[in-house]
């Protein structure tokens, strides 16, 4: 019995070591972060628009971030993998999230009396400057209007508040692969996939980025993994044939 039991507790045991070494280096990587942002740039444009430059504690979104990455290994390290058929059928007839294409994020319609543009966005932020579902929906709605760089910047900002959320990773990898920002996009988009590899459109949109950016091996490997969820979807295919005779 205790054959059986063994190789759990060591397993156990690596993790809690790898919990161990993360929360002693927390300290020195929110100093890092907050020293020297990677863009800067995005956090002064939305100053200049009006909003308010709030301080979020960097500490826990890096736990919460690291902590899903963890997860995510442990998953695969048990044969548990969330990139796996079934769990992916699972999660489409049990509502969970869905697939993110390369195409804007329509907002809900609005009705006749409530024009919500900028401006309306960029209110209910200052009311309410702490609530980053705020900043998403004014992120959405440049998606909307096709303002790839302003979105950018709000995703960004929300990427580097919030980096365990793989949606805003794989937003922003969107807008940098609208910017013809290849290798940043496929950056994004690759840790919005550490973070959930449960979704085939972004190993897609990975793939593509990656072709884009030069990298044809690792395109394929990528529209490959996207296959392995969806082996019927015509668009894969095609995109994966297509990468794999430039390998």
């Amino acid at each position: 019995m205790s054959y059986q039991i063994l190789p759990n507790v060591i397993f156990i045991l690596s993790v809690l070591g790898i919990l161990l070494i993360i929360l002693r280096h927390l300290p020195e990587a929110a100093a890092a972060d907050h020293s020297s942002p990677k863009e800067p740039s995005a956090h002064f444009k939305l100053v200049a628009k009006g909003l308010p430059a709030e301080a979020f504690s960097k500490i826990g979104v890096i736990l919460r971030f690291r902590v899903r990455k963890i997860w995510n290994f442990m998953l695969e390290a048990k044969d548990l993998k969330p990139y796996s058929n079934v769990g992916y059928k699972m999660k489409k007839i049990f509502g969970g999230r869905q697939p993110q294409e390369i195409k804007p994020v329509i907002l809900a319609p609005v009705t006749t009396h409530e024009v919500r543009n900028e401006n309306y966005y960029l209110e209910m932020i200052r009311i309410q400057p702490r609530k980053l579902s705020h900043y998403d929906a004014l992120g959405k709605f440049y998606l909307e209007q096709e303002n790839f760089n302003d979105s950018k910047d709000i995703y960004l900002y929300l990427a580097n508040h919030e980096p365990a959320n793989p949606d805003f990773q794989a937003r922003l990898a969107y807008c940098y692969y609208q910017v013809k920002q290849f290798a940043k996009a496929a950056d994004h988009y690759q840790k919005s996939i550490a973070l959930d590899s449960t979704q085939p459109n972004r190993y897609y949109n990975l793939g593509l980025s990656l072709e884009s950016a030069g990298k044809a091996a690792a395109a394929a490997a990528a529209l490959n993994k996207a296959l392995e969820l969806e082996p019927e979807n015509p668009k894969y295919k095609a995109a994966y044939e297509k990468v794999k005779k430039l390998v």
